[in-house]
């Protein structure tokens, strides 16, 4: 199963016409791993503030959180973001990298509050609108290699479609038969026409995001039972580009240049409640649920394929060939999984605290949905995705209007069964100063983790009896790695 990664989907993507370009169980992970966000001081802390509150990174974790506002808030937060993959296929090494700036999140809290002499259990409440970053697509990834002769090649893998399903339209077979790349012989058997060793390479570039809108209500309850509930709008974009290529040293094709182009844009609506205890001043306790994610996405595409012969492949041909398939856009339903996350916070006086979340996440009950069956996808998703536990731990330290802080977060790998450990790590660290009326935090955030990726698949020989069957295939290994600093300015009113 160790094909399934978020790298993105390989080119078998590309075997036919509609649905099964793109939407499959690729879509479904990426879309459901979101990272944590917030504001810088919750970021410095690896996340970790289900139980801790008071700050506006509890509207992507508790949104009980509010409750613990004396004062009304507004933050504003921008960052930078720095993304490397290094990758390695058949021994070759290739580093790529991408930069940007982002606005990870910005939010305004609302509060009310009882003077201390006024009666009533209910204390205080907020209502707030916040922003959070949950994934940020920009990267870049690049390798290039030579592969063994014994191991699967493209236009092999071009020749196996062909003769598993035919000439589809806008199929990935149909272009490599309309530029000559595949060929039919007397007996209705597609071959390939390219090379035993060829030198081939590829380029993944993604853009966008994915942001989540909080409106969410809190409010306190004798100051020692805090409860919160939010209503959450995301909005995603994600834009892929991908170029693949192979060099014929000893064959009539020079080389060949497969592109596709993809685009996912689409909203989503979930709900958020949770609670948080105070049993004393020195300890809180919080847990909160997220109901699925409910995503209306769709895709636009397009592919073309462009072969290049040292001579012609057939009298009156051109020695350069192209064909592109129809721009194609589909409308479909995503379901991410539910969660749930519990904390605690232990408070040391006046200097500083320690704080820790767990989170569950069942990735196999993703759904996909439209008025076209999904059902081979989704039982793909349940066959390769397992549940994970997402740990986070964060403490600060208070002196006078400085805060220093650092945090850890373990996200747990999605994968039910891969030869590679698809684990995410952070490492985060910050700083603040506190004044009366404004505040300032600046927290650095570095995560790595490993992906595997395959640019096509073998298919099963059936009763072909063919040397281009059960042959190997090109396996890429990344290491991932993602520096993030992000600074936040509020002002307190």
């Amino acid at each position: 199963m160790k094909q399934y990664s978020f790298l993105l989907a390989c080119l078998a993507l590309l075997g036919s016409a509609g649905k099964s370009f793109a939407q499959n169980e690729v879509d479904a992970l990426r879309y459901s791993r979101t990272e944590f966000g917030g504001t810088a001081r919750s970021m410095g802390l690896g996340g970790a503030n289900v139980a801790l509150g008071g700050d506006a990174g509890s509207f992507s974790t508790n949104p009980a959180g509010l409750g613990l506002f004396r004062r009304s808030e507004i933050t504003v937060s921008a960052g930078v973001n720095v993304n490397e993959v290094n990758s390695t296929v058949y021994g070759s090494q290739a580093t790529n990298s991408r930069n940007n700036l982002n606005i990870p999140g910005f939010s305004a809290v609302f509060s009310t509050r009882k003077a201390d002499d006024e009666e009533g259990d209910w204390r205080s409440s907020s209502f707030g609108i916040g922003f959070t970053r949950q994934n940020n697509f920009n990267q870049r990834s690049f390798y290039r290699a030579t592969a063994p002769e014994d191991n699967l090649k493209f236009g092999e893998y071009a020749a196996q479609r062909a003769n598993a399903f035919g000439l589809n339209t806008n199929s990935l077979q149909e272009l490599a038969f309309e530029t000559y790349l595949i060929n039919e012989d007397d007996q209705g058997f597609y071959f390939p026409n390219m090379a035993a060793t060829n030198a081939f390479q590829e380029t993944i570039q993604t853009t966008g995001s994915q942001n989540q809108w909080d409106f969410a209500y809190g409010a306190s309850f004798r100051d020692k039972f805090f409860v919160g509930a939010s209503l959450g709008l995301t909005t995603l974009r994600f834009k892929q580009t991908r170029t693949y290529s192979e060099e014929g040293p000893a064959s009539d094709i020079t080389d060949l240049s497969l592109r596709d182009d993809l685009t996912t844009e689409g909203s989503g609506l979930s709900l958020r409640v949770g609670a948080i205890y105070r049993p004393s001043d020195a300890l809180r306790l919080g847990f909160s649920v997220q109901t699925p994610t409910w995503y209306t996405l769709t895709d636009r595409y397009n592919t073309n394929l462009t072969v290049n012969f040292n001579q012609a492949p057939e009298t009156g041909a051109s020695l350069n060939q192209y064909f592109s398939t129809d721009p194609g856009e589909y409308e479909y339903s995503l379901t991410t999984p539910f969660k749930a996350s519990g904390g605690a916070a232990f408070f040391i006086g006046k200097n500083g605290f320690i704080t820790a979340d767990v989170e569950y996440v069942d990735y196999s009950n993703s759904r996909l949905d439209s008025d076209d069956s999904f059902q081979n996808e989704n039982q793909t998703i349940k066959n390769v995705y397992n549940k994970a536990l997402n740990y986070r731990l964060g403490a600060e330290a208070r002196f006078n209007i400085f805060r220093v802080r650092a945090g850890y977060a373990l996200y747990g790998d999605p994968f039910k069964d891969s030869d590679v450990d698809q684990a995410r790590s952070y490492y985060t660290g910050g700083f603040g100063i506190r004044q009366n009326n404004f505040f300032i935090d600046g927290a650095l955030v570095f995560s790595k983790y490993n992906s595997v990726y395959s640019p096509y698949t073998n298919l099963e020989a059936g009763d072909q009896n063919s040397e281009f069957y059960n042959l190997p295939v090109p396996t890429v290994n990344s290491k991932i790695s993602n520096t993030n600093f992000i600074a936040t300015v509020g002002w307190n009113f």
